[in-house]
């Protein structure tokens, strides 16, 4: 009976969607330090968001690139991607794909452009469960290096575990090398529709904060 089950559920694994998610407008997710990300509008190779501030920024469907443009106060940054990164989908198998992303920050609109480039190194593995605070859910593990474009030392690494049942990642791990700093965080709760109320999403990060405080404490 075990052997049947498991191969039931290797089965009904392989049939979930493994193509590049497919947001809808007030899509929204809620990860344990309390970060919110909310779908603003759907476009047709990328993705408007935001937090729980007025901010918005545009991401491409493939989460492993980063964000491609945004405005933090006065500060604005936008960002070219050369390359293949969605050579890595679908997520059916293990794939492989390497990109170069060119990023152009100003401290304000009269301040000067300073420009960087840096490569990117991304590999999937297979499919298996992970288990996070808003449940257990069979995952993608997707994990990308950034290296400097001109002396190849790796500067970070980030990782992630899609899950194709919510079309959004479950878990995200960023390391950066430079800082020695290593941040995790996990899905607290994914929301859609009427459901995805700003009142109501405030009170679950609210939530995870307080949870995350209680959990640091000595």
């Amino acid at each position: 009976m075990l052997a049947l089950l498991t191969t039931g559920a290797a089965t009904a694994a392989l049939m979930l969607p493994t193509g590049l998610p497919r947001y809808r407008e007030g899509d929204a997710f809620v990860y344990s330090d309390g970060r919110v990300e909310q779908v603003v509008r759907v476009e047709e190779k990328a993705t408007i968001w935001r937090g729980l501030g007025s901010s918005r920024y545009r991401r491409s469907r493939n989460f492993v690139v980063p964000v491609l443009q945004w405005r933090s106060g006065r500060a604005t940054g936008r960002r070219e991607v050369r390359g293949s990164p969605d050579s890595l989908w679908p997520l059916d198998r293990p794939r492989s794909a390497r990109f170069r992303v060119i990023t152009e920050t100003r401290a304000n609109p009269q301040a000067g452009a300073k420009r960087s480039v840096s490569l990117w190194v991304c590999k999937s593995g297979k499919m298996k469960p992970f288990t996070v605070e808003a449940g257990t859910f069979d995952a993608v593990p997707v994990k990308c290096d950034r290296y400097s474009s001109t002396t190849m030392r790796l500067l970070e690494r980030r990782e992630w575990d899609y899950a194709p049942e919510i079309g959004h990642y479950v878990r995200r791990v960023t390391i950066n090398y430079l800082r020695g700093t290593n941040r995790s965080i996990e899905l607290v709760a994914a929301l859609s529709g009427p459901a995805a109320t700003r009142a109501r999403l405030r009170a679950l990060a609210q939530k995870a904060r307080s949870a995350q405080l209680a959990r640091s404490a000595p």
